[in-house]
């Protein structure tokens, strides 16, 4: 069953939370770069308790792609959150298998509907030196900083923290690597996805422009059944202008461009959204190339795309206050894992069990209301490949 977004009126506004504003003020280079550091290779990384350096992270090189993966997993499952586990893709046309990582916070009056954040660990060419900075260890430090911040804290909704393999792979024209197969799995079961997002590229600003733009890039509003791309848009703007998040400069692109993990959850008929530095006019020349490195980075433009990622994610999510006496969640039992399916779910997506309502006034709040719950039909597959 499918949960459509709905707005707040044009006249309602989005209350900024101080929970939020902390978080916010916590998104800064020191906590984005060392990360990306990590994987692109300029710096060690530590996994599994010793050194190792990436020179690549391609789908095909074996070690390199298993290693990115472990990294991944244990920054989750060092984070406390309710479940880590891997979920494993077979094969397809060409494209090798691999792993996903999902770390999951279970919701609490709405744990049935879930919100996706999403990046990718591969990355290209395939043979050769392959840092993929940009593109994209910049998503995965992102969104592994959402997951940090948002330990410990409590939601109405389901968040998932979806780390992909294969994503150059092209999974949005696939049926089971990467992304297509984890979608798929899924709808499959039924499965609530209000939103994905998906962090992909957001961090470097390309000379020709004349503004650091961020884009939300969603299908056409022909493509987009019960307007929820459309939604999830309009609230990341609102929540720029509410949060004052500045130096970035906000734009909706409802261009259908399905180059990344997004694309696999609109085959699906989820709503979703990727989220990029400017691509629209101008590419990041470094992509797909031995020169993506962490030293191209536009730190002022990285930073506040992060803080609107963080800020769409809590409110889609709807954050809630943790009562006063229990203090924040318990993280020394660690998380659930296993090695073949979705987290909290043995073998697979399966349904979280639904919750009560909410009380009124955090509905308000947030203006996230529930309409209709008959899932829109799966998005027209796009056939254009990414450079």
């Amino acid at each position: 069953m499918l949960a459509a977004l709905d707005l707040p009126a044009a006249t309602a506004a989005v209350t900024p939370d101080s929970r939020v504003i902390e978080m916010l003020e916590g998104v800064s280079r020191e906590e984005l770069e060392p990360v990306v550091a990590d994987l692109s290779g300029a710096t060690p990384a530590t996994i599994g308790g010793a050194e190792y350096s990436f020179t690549t992270r391609s789908s095909s090189s074996g070690v390199p792609i298993d290693m990115a993966e472990q990294y991944v997993f244990e920054q989750l499952s060092s984070y406390g959150l309710d479940s880590v586990v891997y979920h494993e893709f077979p094969p397809e046309s060409g494209a090798p298998p691999g792993r996903n990582v999902i770390g999951q916070i279970d919701g609490t009056t709405r744990a049935d509907e879930i919100v996706v954040l999403g990046a990718h660990m591969d990355s290209y060419p395939w043979n050769g030196a392959a840092p993929g900075a940009d593109d994209d260890a910049s998503g995965v430090s992102a969104t592994l900083y959402v997951a940090r911040s948002f330990a410990g804290h409590s939601f109405e909704r389901t968040i998932r923290f979806a780390f992909f393999g294969d994503e150059e792979n092209a999974p949005w024209v696939c049926d089971e690597i990467g992304s297509a197969g984890y979608a798929a799995r899924c709808a499959d079961a039924g499965e609530d996805i209000v939103a994905m997002i998906q962090a992909d590229a957001i961090a470097y600003d390309p000379p020709e422009s004349e503004a650091r733009i961020g884009e939300l890039v969603t299908r056409r509003p022909s493509n987009d059944p019960g307007g929820g791309d459309q939604a999830i848009a309009e609230l990341w703007l609102e929540l720029i202008e509410a949060y004052g998040i500045a130096g970035i400069e906000p734009q909706h692109v409802p261009s259908g461009n399905n180059w990344s993990d997004h694309g696999s959850f609109w085959n699906q008929g989820y709503p979703a959204a990727l989220l990029v530095a400017e691509e629209r006019d101008h590419w990041n020349p470094n992509w797909h190339s031995a020169d993506d490195l962490v030293s191209t980075f536009t730190w002022p433009l990285y930073v506040p795309l992060t803080q609107s990622y963080l800020a769409l994610a809590a409110h889609l999510a709807v954050i809630e206050a943790l009562p006063e006496d229990t203090g924040s969640r318990d993280s020394d039992s660690g998380p659930e894992t296993n090695d073949t399916g979705t987290p909290g779910h043995e073998g697979g997506c399966g349904c979280v069990a639904p919750g009560a309502w909410p009380p009124l006034a955090l509905l308000t709040l947030l203006g996230l209301w529930l309409t209709g719950r008959r899932r829109a039909a799966p998005a027209r597959r796009l056939s254009a490949q990414r450079p």
